[in-house]
């Protein structure tokens, strides 16, 4: 794209145009604390953040030390850097450990013949990855996990002292997402787990509708009769009141285990005091 049609695209956001121009500045020159920046939306890749940042909250709250944080389709590792990057952020806010996992095959998209994987949008073999490369720039920062998602998923487990907290799906794969589904049959996982689905929605070229892709996986999910089981659920979260409308907000799901030990546990203890006009102690 050329730098005349970005500064339209740019100039014709519904976001104000001193909302973009604000937090442009401040991912540059990070003033304020991260959650601040994080509600304005002044972070990198903010849909990663925004998950990351809550699932360290919701662990601290029920007294953990450390989280465990996923991404599922690693590619070119630019996701992974990121986390990488507010790891060390929130971190140092919340005083909890942040552990960055990475799933992927490693050799790009797998070959496939199901229509419902949007094949006509997705090329074997595209998205792979320089394995030396990005190891040598996330060491001692994440770990890789290499490999079809269908062996590796059910092979691997959270650290006993790290639960999983946040899961950001980017596979593109309708089976592959079905795949990684298997995450939230894990043990050690927190009472809710933020999501963020990369192609729920999409461009033109991916025709992304019902039926197919994440959607199609998300469906079959909650469509499952085990879920009445499990006691389990999956759904879009509706947690963005009073922050100016992004369109990453529709990406972004949260899974509740109901039967979790910890899900009725309080996690906002002292919040009433905000709303007592000073008149309580």
């Amino acid at each position: 794209m050329k730098r005349r049609d970005r500064l339209i695209e740019f100039a014709m956001q519904p976001v104000p145009l001193r909302t973009l121009l604000l937090r442009k500045f401040l991912k540059h020159f990070p003033i304020g604390s991260f959650a601040t920046r994080l509600r304005v939306g002044a972070v990198q890749r903010v849909n990663y953040a925004w998950c990351m940042y809550y699932a360290a909250v919701e662990a601290k709250a029920l007294g953990h030390k450390a989280v465990t944080v996923i991404e599922l389709g690693v590619a070119g590792g630019n996701g992974l850097l990121c986390l990488c990057q507010h790891r060390k952020e929130i971190q140092k806010e919340l005083g909890i450990e942040i552990i960055v996992v990475g799933f992927d095959s490693g050799t790009g998209l797998p070959q496939s013949t199901d229509h419902r994987d949007l094949l006509y949008a997705w090329p074997t073999g595209a998205y792979r990855m320089d394995r030396v490369a990005l190891e040598a720039h996330i060491e001692g920062q994440a770990q890789l996990v290499l490999g079809d998602v269908a062996i590796t998923v059910p092979a691997w487990n959270p650290a006993p002292d790290a639960p999983l907290g946040a899961i950001l799906f980017d596979l593109d794969y309708y089976t592959s997402t079905v795949s990684a589904f298997r995450l939230f049959a894990k043990e050690n996982v927190l009472p809710r787990i933020w999501c963020y689905f990369d192609d729920v929605c999409g461009g033109p070229e991916e025709a992304t509708t019902d039926r197919v892709g994440e959607r199609e996986a998300i469906r079959e999910f909650k469509a499952d009769p085990e879920r009445a089981t499990r006691k389990d659920h999956l759904s879009p979260a509706y947690t963005f009141r009073g922050l100016t409308p992004d369109g990453w907000h529709q990406h972004i799901y949260l899974y509740h285990r109901f039967s979790h030990p910890d899900y009725d546990r309080c996690l906002t203890a002292g919040r009433e005091k905000k709303d007592n006009l000073g008149l309580a102690e």
